[in-house]
């Protein structure tokens, strides 16, 4: 597994919020510069495909995993994407593609 710039407890961390929050059947990848070795600092890029029906389950869940993340990692740079339905932004496939798949 490529190297991500995350202790092994802040990841477990990340996917107990994300096991809380979303449904069995999704998935969380980490990319942009915390998979980067090279790079220093940066905020904590996470992409999630979600089998939520709607908007607002998407925009609840995703609420609340910002809010788990604060209390558990403590204050800093989270950015979300999340991608439900069929509609795919390029910002989903350089996820996919560059990022690392956390679950």
């Amino acid at each position: 597994m490529q190297k991500i710039r995350l202790t092994d407890d802040q990841l477990d961390r990340i996917k107990k919020c994300f096991r809380l929050c979303f449904l069995d059947k999704d998935h969380l990848w980490i990319f942009g510069s915390r998979v980067k070795p090279e790079k220093k600092g940066g905020d904590i890029d996470l992409y999630i495909e979600t089998t939520y029906a709607t908007a607002e389950e998407v925009v609840e869940a995703r609420l609340r995993f910002l809010v788990m993340l604060e209390k558990e990692l403590g204050e800093q740079k989270i950015d979300v994407v999340v991608k439900f339905e069929d509609y795919e932004l390029l910002i989903h496939q350089i996820a996919k593609e560059e990022g690392i798949k956390l679950v």
